[in-house]
């Protein structure tokens, strides 16, 4: 069979799902859009700091900084090499093409939700061979009020972003299973680790979990060839987020995000609210609920593995509660990196989704029943979306908006335009994560662009972007401490009125620079490939030509 015939089969089996998931994705955005403003998220400006640096650094061609040389008061900031970059990449691209905010940030949601969409119904489908339950499955899963919470609400594009690939991670490790195949489920891990570290590690506990249950068939030599596999092609994918990663990790202490608060499981109540209410939050929904219900009464009728995912499901729901003794815990490193335990509530919502899917498919033996059962499922997901779009809308509408500098005054704000956009993202507001930890102590300075010379001396310097600095010194310097972070591992270079100088790390991890005239002076900092992140770079390279063959072998070169 040629391509064309391929194409042409793919199309008539497909292309009515795709149409329908276009409109389902324009719609999940249009009562919010109608609005013209969105709600500032509790992540947003953290996130579009991250966005607009790695956007200024593709416009001014050094693309994928492992510092901040242009946002978070262009300190120098390691947070865009240990935070993942993925989920920003589409975001940073599009924001050159569409000038203005508001459209931009639906244009985002609704290109996510069509894509969300996409890869679950595929990735459900190459599992089953199902049209019927994972067109049922992605609908649920991708438009749930949930959704909404983690893209709007929290607004925090790595953790949205990385529940795009958790049905890649499912069904890929039964297929992984059933088949021996092991591209899917490389293909959604790889993902995952590029948008959301600790969305990481409760995707891998799953797969843990999962593993030691299918322990007796997973042994065997086929499987473990595929795992493999998977394994070997997730880490050459990865390899430019890891390397740096242990590089600044691995050479430096580093500040990482604390924890202000105990890791407690969410009550009964709450849950109970969130699903009669269908609550913009992370919790449960009314689908959720339908198919841990649905998978209790109609059990028998599950498949083997959709058993064993509603117990797992069952089990993850009991971590998420109050009923676990989450006090035990609260002094490990646990608490710390989890944070909230409802971040754990994304392996039940997965697993919900789709066995509420697969019972309103397999409920009726009859074909018109069933065809009904899919309508009134697809009619009901579309209008609970509508539904929290309203909800959003009604809880942002009443919030001040952004018509000054930001600043942490704990007060909600709403987006209106380009100007409450500038308002918010060329705030003087800083974050100390990902900072040296000797440096932490004299975070106001760094973020607030002061330099100190000759001893305790301060002195402002004015910010230009891409490492670009100007001041004017008004007596002879004999050392300055510039605010720009120094990381062990990274390769500096300063240049002082054009001319490279030498430069050294002070006690607290910053730049210091030596014999400087009275005068005006403009500072550039440049942060140079090193061998080790160049590895990263022929790892990757070599990760995507393996994958591109393995795509190739299996799907485009296969005998019919």
């Amino acid at each position: 069979m040629n391509q064309k015939s391929r194409l042409h089969d793919f199309w008539r089996n497909h292309g009515i799902v795709i149409l329908i998931f276009m409109v389902m994705s324009l719609l999940s955005v249009s009562i919010m859009w109608h609005y013209k403003f969105i709600v500032m998220g509790s992540d947003m400006h953290f996130h579009w700091e991250r966005i607009w640096d790695l956007r200024e650094s593709l416009v001014n061609k050094s693309p994928f900084p492992l510092v901040a040389l242009n946002q978070y008061n262009q300190t120098g900031s390691a947070v865009m090499a240990l935070y993942p970059q993925l989920g920003m990449l589409p975001i940073a691209v599009l924001s050159l093409v569409i000038k203005s905010f508001i459209p931009l940030v639906y244009t985002v949601l609704m290109l996510r939700n069509f894509f969300a969409l996409l890869v679950a119904y595929f990735a459900s489908y190459s599992y089953n061979h199902n049209k019927k339950i994972s067109f049922v499955f992605a609908s649920g899963y991708t438009l749930a009020a949930t959704i909404l919470f983690h893209a709007v609400i929290s607004y925090d594009i790595g953790r949205s972003s990385s529940m795009i690939y958790l049905p890649l991670i499912l069904f890929g490790f039964l297929n992984l299973l059933e088949k021996s195949d092991w591209i899917e489920l490389s293909l959604g891990m790889s993902a995952i680790i590029m948008c959301h570290v600790v969305n990481t590690a409760i995707a891998i506990f799953f797969l843990i979990v999962m593993a030691l249950i299918n322990i007796v068939k997973l042994l065997h030599k086929d499987k473990l060839i595929a795992l493999v596999k998977a394994v070997v092609l997730t880490v050459l994918l990865t390899a430019l987020y890891w390397i740096p990663f242990i590089i600044i990790v691995g050479n430096n202490s580093i500040s990482f995000p604390p924890s202000y608060w105990k890791v407690t499981g969410t009550s009964t109540y709450i849950w109970y609210l969130s699903i009669i209410q269908n609550s913009v939050g992370p919790f449960f929904n009314v689908i959720n609920l339908l198919g841990l219900v649905f998978g209790i009464i109609c059990f028998r009728r599950l498949g083997k593995y959709s058993k064993q995912l509603l117990f797992v499901g069952i089990g993850f729901l009991v971590l998420c509660s109050n009923l676990f003794p989450w006090d035990l815990i609260a002094k490990t490193g646990i608490n710390d990196s989890l944070q909230f335990t409802w971040r754990l509530n994304i392996i039940p919502q997965l697993i919900f989704c789709y066995i509420f899917a697969e019972i309103v498919v397999k409920m009726f033996k009859k074909e018109t029943f069933s065809w009904a059962a899919i309508v009134v499922a697809t009619i009901a997901i579309v209008l609970l979306q509508l539904q929290a779009q309203t909800s959003v809308v009604n809880q942002t509408k009443n919030s001040f908006e952004l018509n000054h500098k930001f600043v942490e005054d704990g007060k909600t704000y709403r987006l209106n335009n380009n100007q409450d956009f500038h308002n918010m993202i060329f705030s003087n507001v800083g974050v100390v994560d990902y900072y040296p930890s000797a440096a932490v102590k004299y975070y106001d300075n760094t973020n607030n662009h002061i330099a100190t010379y000759n001893g305790n001396q301060r002195l402002k310097v004015k910010l230009l972007g891409d490492g670009k600095y100007s001041f004017k010194a008004p007596v002879a310097i004999k050392k300055m401490t510039l605010p720009f972070l120094h990381y062990k591992g990274i390769a500096y270079e300063v240049l002082v009125d054009g001319k490279t100088v030498k430069t050294t790390a002070d006690k607290h991890a910053l730049l210091t620079i030596s014999h400087l005239s009275a005068g005006i002076h403009h500072v550039q900092i440049i942060v140079h490939r090193t061998k080790k992140e160049l590895l990263s770079y022929l790892f990757a390279i070599i990760g995507i030509v393996l994958l591109i063959a393995a795509v190739a072998k299996k799907y485009l070169l296969r005998r019919v």
